[in-house]
């Protein structure tokens, strides 16, 4: 937890009400210089350290700085979303935090989880951990850049979204949450675009996504020709034990119907 000195002076917080009216509550240190004309570069980096050891900026990562508002002195008007897109702007925003933001998950988890080309990483800002999980170039697509608060975020749309639960997480949990999600969302999902995007992921996770759309009753038929000449079988979950024939896929007994919370 930041705890704030409120005690600004007058030249400081006219300097943060001027960032805040030019570049918002992220900042990096060289928009942070063009408002400190008068000064030396040192003098720049000692004004900057004052307010860092003040708790009116925190450092988010080198470069990077958060704005505290000047009214509640916190930090909690910044988008995690955002927050993610400094981290790693190589990235696109996906599970969780990507429902959230389509309107598909009221929860807001203490973990962002995005995906990148770059090496895992894992970094803590403001009580919220951002993961990064490595993937391979050729599978950086299936998002849309959208504008939040000036800043421009990578977000993956839902059918990626649905891709990467069942690629990167292969357990009970994301299995139910995929499974009840197709279900809810059955008018929402283009059909041909999943299987599109289903064609660049590893055949397991196709099997995967081909299985939960037959529990849906979602016709698959182009998904199935694309898995049904490939040998080999997947596995729904790690438990899983019973197997089905169309989709050469073990699953689990729980997994033999839709499950949708009401």
């Amino acid at each position: 937890m930041i705890t704030i000195n409120t005690i600004l002076s007058r030249r400081d917080l006219t300097f943060l009400e001027a960032v805040i009216a030019r570049y918002g509550y992220l900042v990096n240190i060289s928009e942070m210089k063009s408002l400190f004309n008068d000064l030396s570069e040192e003098e720049i980096h000692q004004r900057i350290g004052l307010l860092v050891k003040r708790g009116w900026l925190v450092r988010i990562k080198q470069g990077f700085y958060s704005v505290a508002n000047l009214e509640s002195h916190n930090f909690a008007n910044i988008s995690p979303l955002i927050i993610s897109s400094i981290f790693v702007p190589d990235s696109y925003v996906s599970f969780e935090y990507a429902l959230n933001y389509h309107g598909y998950f009221d929860q807001m988890p203490e973990t962002l989880t995005a995906v990148t080309p770059q090496k895992s990483k894992r970094y803590c800002f403001q009580d919220i951990t951002y993961r990064f999980i490595k993937t391979q170039q050729y599978m950086m697509f299936g998002y849309t850049e959208e504008v939040i608060d000036g800043k421009r975020v990578a977000i993956a749309k839902i059918e990626k979204v649905l891709l990467d639960y069942l690629n990167f997480r292969v357990n009970a949990y994301s299995v139910d949450l995929v499974l009840e999600k197709i279900g809810e969302m059955k008018e929402v999902i283009n059909l041909k675009r999943i299987i599109e995007y289903a064609a660049s992921y590893p055949v397991s996770t196709q099997r995967r996504l081909g299985y939960l759309l037959d529990l849906c009753e979602i016709k698959s038929d182009s998904l199935h020709e694309q898995v049904k000449i490939i040998a080999g079988y997947a596995k729904l979950t790690k438990d899983s034990n019973q197997f089905n024939a169309k989709w050469r896929i073990y699953y689990e007994n729980r997994f033999t119907k839709p499950i949708f919370r009401r």
